[in-house]
Parts: C-alpha cells; structure tokens; sequence
C-alpha cells in the first residue's frame, strides 16, 4: 500500500475546487435565469437533470479511465466547464441554456469518475481523509461559486458573466503545473494484465450497489432542495438575491468542514456508523429550518451544512473499499446511481414547489429522507 502523499492529495482537491466553483453558478444565477427567460421551477429542475444526463455513461468512461492514463483528463475537464458555465448569464434561450449544461454535465462527468480514482492512489491506506479532502475541495468551491458568480454579476451585469473565463483559464495552467508532478507510476498500479470481468465484477459489486441506491434516492430529495432551491426558497421568501447567495455560500461552507471531517472519522469508528447519524439527523434539521426565521434560520441552515453533505466522503471511501482491480467502473456505477437519484429529485421538488410552495415542498423532502434509515442500517460495514 502506497504512502499517504498530503502534496498529491492537496493538487487533486485543488482541481476539485477548480472544477466546481464554476459548476456552481446554477443555484445562485436561477433567480435571475427564471426572470429574463420566465421558465418554471419544474423547467429548472429538468435543466439540472440535463446537466447530469452525461452522468449515465459513466459506467463507460470508468472502463476507459481504467485503460489510460487519467491525469490529463484532470485537467481538461474544468477547462470546459470554466467556459461553458461562464457563459449561463448571456445564453438568450432555454435551448441554448440545455446546450451549455449538457456540454458542462459531459466535462463534469469525466472529472468526477476519474479524479477519485487518482486521489485514491496518493491516499495509501488513508482513504477516508483522502476522499475527505477531495469532498472539501468541492464543498468549498460551493462556497466561492455563489460569491464569485453574484460578484460577476454586480459588476458585470447577467449576460456579463462570460469575463470569468480568462481568470478560470489562467488558473487551470497553474492546476496543470501544479499536478504534472503526480507520478504516473501511482494511476496504473491498480492495474492488472487481465482484469476481472464486467460481468463477474457487476456481480461481486451488485449486493452494495442494490443497498446503497435507495439510500441516495431518499437523501437526494433532502440534499436537492437545499442545495439547487434554496436561493429560490429565499427569494421568495422576501430576501435579496445577494443574501441568497450568502446563504448559500455558508451553507457550503459548513458542508465543507463536515466532508473534511466525515471521511477522516469513517477512517476510525466506521462507515456505516457515520452514515447512519448523517441519515437521522439531516432530515430533521431541514424540517426545522422550515419552521424558523432570523438567526435561528443561519444557525440551522449552518448545522445543515454540516451534516447533509458528509455523506458523499463516506460513500466514496465505501466504494474503494471495495478493492475492485476496476475502479473507474464502479466508481462511474456509483456516480450513475447518483445522478439518478439526484435527477429524479429534482424533478420532483421543481414541480412540488410550483403547485404547494417552498416551504411544503422542503418539509415533504425531509420526510421523504428519513426512508433512507433502514437501508442505511442494511449495510455491511467492512471496517
């Protein structure tokens, strides 16, 4: 087992932050999208499935990652979504609004199948905070994304947002500099000459993946309606677009020191123990947040943060724990699952807010969320 490298695994959270700080820019930017294009909330939620829609080939782009060297696509991906995502505030169209998120949703899907791949090979046998650090990296660019595109946006203007990319450009050539110094020899040492079969390694992997798909279908909807409405929710609810997107960012924020925390203490007291805690206590902090106002709101939209985005570490480390010699593919089996989950989601809390309102439909979503304790307590821990 490999050395735990803290260099290597500061390089890939740093794509991390990269990569997602321009993905995202929907949240924060959907008010304003809603009022120069007037489309729905359920209009919203089919663009954020569109955005993932390249999430259901990422069983393939896992076998390819499993064949080839993964850094470069590292690299490239953030480029295209630095570019794509920049230019949501001048598309005139709702069609070229799906272009620019399916082109996004592409680079995105490459990204996210391959760099935990490679974070897992610098992490040696510390898996947990590797995936930790990689998840902080994504929480805090979720924290700089809405303060970066609301800035953008004051001094700019909407369809002023495409000067972005130069400053995204400029910081991909230095993530470039930054990660030609991972050693090659650490992407193909998971390899082998003759790998299990797809077939004998779907079916090896299928009890796991049967137990935990259900338990990112009930989280989505709880994670859904914070993450891509609760700009909206605040909107409506009387605050500025600025004080929406400040909501956002601390709830990112917070989410950003429960991921570093969540993989490193899965490490120690197990998985399925973390999983369980996060899966009782996130609903029941959403249903709350809907019933308060004033700094009681801030206080519980921060402990939010804290807990509802924990579990993605934890779920990573569990897939790599695994110990498949075809990690890319399950990894991109995992992600497959989640955008399904996710998608269905958001659909289903666009179209329940445009019919009972924000505050019915996060109460119905935290509900629905509390479905995904007993899976949870079906797991196998393998610590």
């Amino acid at each position: 087992m490999n050395h735990y490298k803290k260099k290597n695994v500061l390089s890939i959270a740093a794509a991390h932050l990269l990569h997602d700080t321009f993905t995202s820019f929907f949240a924060p930017l959907l008010p304003l999208l809603i009022e120069k294009l007037g489309f729905t909330y359920t209009v919203a939620g089919m663009l954020s499935i569109v955005q993932r829609i390249p999430a259901l080939f990422n069983p393939l782009i896992g076998l390819i990652a499993d064949r080839i060297v993964i850094r470069s696509a590292i690299v490239a991906a953030p480029i295209v979504s630095i570019i794509t995502m920049s230019l949501l505030g001048w598309a005139p169209s709702i069609t070229l609004l799906g272009v620019l998120f399916f082109t996004s949703g592409i680079s995105a899907a490459v990204f996210h199948v391959t760099a935990p791949i490679l974070m897992r090979q610098v992490s040696g046998d510390r898996i947990g905070k590797g995936m930790s650090f990689f998840m902080f990296g994504g929480e805090m660019a979720r924290t700089l994304g809405p303060l970066l595109i609301t800035a953008a946006v004051s001094w700019w203007g909407l369809e002023g947002t495409w000067r972005l990319i130069p400053f995204g450009l400029v910081a991909s050539l230095l993530l470039f500099l930054n990660l030609r110094s991972i050693d090659k020899n650490l992407i193909q040492q998971h390899r082998k000459s003759e790998q299990t079969s797809i077939r004998d390694t779907l079916k090896e992997t299928a009890p796991f993946f049967g137990t935990i798909a259900p338990i990112l279908l009930f989280r989505g909807f709880s994670k859904t309606a914070v993450t891509l409405f609760l700009p909206a929710y605040l909107v409506q609810s009387g605050h500025s677009i600025k004080v929406a997107a400040a909501a956002l960012a601390f709830l990112e924020l917070t989410g950003a020191g429960g991921t570093l925390l969540a993989g490193s203490l899965s490490d120690r007291i197990g998985r399925k123990s973390v999983l369980l805690f996060i899966m009782i206590l996130s609903p029941l902090l959403l249903y709350l947040f809907t019933l308060t106002s004033g700094v009681g709101q801030w206080i519980l939209l921060g402990l939010i943060g804290l807990i509802i985005f924990s579990s993605m570490p934890v779920f990573l480390a569990m897939i790599h724990d695994l110990n498949s010699d075809r990690p890319s593919f399950i990894n991109g089996i995992f992600m497959t699952l989640n955008f399904i989950a996710g998608s269905s989601a958001a659909l289903f809390v666009g179209a329940f807010a445009d019919h009972v309102g924000f505050v019915t439909t996060f109460q119905i979503a935290a509900v629905v969320s509390l479905l995904a304790i007993p899976f949870t307590c079906m797991i196998r821990s393998n610590k």
